[in-house]
C-alpha cells in the first residue's frame, strides 16, 4: 500500500505540474473557507483564523463542495451519464442536510444552551461555554451558493482545461 502511494507521488511529480479536476475542488473549498472567515470578520468585527478549519457557518462548505463536484462531473460526462446522476443525488442530499437536518440540530443546541444558562445561574458559575446554534442554512442561501460554486467551478474548468 505504501509503495503504491509512493509510486503515485513519483509519477505525479515526474510529469511536472498538471491541473487535475481535484485541484478545482480543493481551490473551491479553500475559497469557501476564506469567505467564511471574511464574513465572520465583518459580522463579529474580529479575526479568528480557526474558522478556516471550522465546520458550520456561512457559506456551506459541504454544499459548495458537492455542487463543485457535480458541475465537474457534468462538464466531463454530461447530463445523461450515470456519474452525473450519482453526483447530483449526493448534492441534493447535502443541500437537504444543510437546510433541514442541521436546522433541527441548531434547535437542539438552542434548548441545551437555555438549560445550561439556567444551571449556571443556579450554580453561580462564571464560565459560560455554549453550543453553536446557527449551523443551518436557509433554502435561499443554499440555492444561491450552489449556483455560485457551480459557476466558479465552470470558470476554473474552462480556464484550466479548455484553452
Amino acid at each position: 500500500m505504501i509503495q503504491f502511494v509512493i509510486t503515485g507521488f513519483q509519477n505525479f511529480f515526474a510529469h511536472g505540474f498538471h491541473m487535475y479536476p481535484i485541484f478545482i475542488v480543493v481551490i473551491v473549498g479553500c475559497i469557501i473557507q476564506i469567505i467564511k472567515v471574511i464574513i465572520d470578520l465583518i459580522r463579529y468585527k474580529r479575526f479568528y483564523m480557526g474558522h478556516i478549519f471550522a465546520s458550520g457557518g456561512f457559506p456551506s462548505f459541504h454544499s459548495g463542495l458537492a455542487s463543485s463536484v457535480t458541475m465537474l462531473v457534468r462538464l466531463n460526462y454530461g447530463f445523461g451519464s450515470v456519474f452525473f446522476a450519482v453526483a447530483f443525488a449526493f448534492s441534493v442530499l447535502f443541500a437537504y442536510d444543510a437546510m433541514n437536518l442541521r436546522y433541527e440540530t441548531g434547535q437542539h443546541a438552542h434548548y441545551i444552551n437555555d438549560l445550561r444558562l439556567e444551571l449556571w445561574t443556579i450554580l453561580q458559575k462564571k464560565e459560560k461555554w455554549l453550543l453553536k446554534e446557527r449551523i443551518w442554512h436557509t433554502p435561499l442561501e443554499v440555492v444561491g451558493w450552489i449556483i455560485f460554486w457551480s459557476l466558479l467551478t465552470y470558470v476554473f474548468y474552462y480556464i484550466y482545461f479548455i484553452k
